[in-house]
């Protein structure tokens, strides 16, 4: 029953993640039309937004910079099309035991 449940929800979260970044990539497109540019959001933009990640926690150690260039040069649309998948995988991977 548990592995029913934990599968089905790894199959939505890729439905919604996959339905996201076509959402984001047509919202982009839409602005791209109008502007001329592209938005480019990262993830570290979409988590300072949300409030999920907080400044201080950059600037509490020095090795934590790294992670704050690499969260700043990954796209949220990238991020949702590679994460995608593998929720895919893993719902299928429980499906099957």
């Amino acid at each position: 029953m548990t592995d029913r449940f934990f599968s089905l929800m790894f199959f939505c979260t890729a439905l919604g993640l996959a339905g996201g970044a076509v959402l984001l990539f047509i919202v982009g497109f839409v602005e791209y039309l109008q502007s001329g540019r592209w938005p480019a959001l990262s993830l570290l933009q979409l988590g300072y937004e949300t409030h999920l990640v907080k400044a201080r926690w950059f600037l509490a150690n020095q090795w934590s910079w790294p992670v704050h260039d690499a969260l700043d040069r990954v796209p949220v649309t990238l991020a949702m099309l590679v994460a995608a998948p593998l929720c895919w995988w893993l719902g299928g991977l429980i499906a099957r035991r």
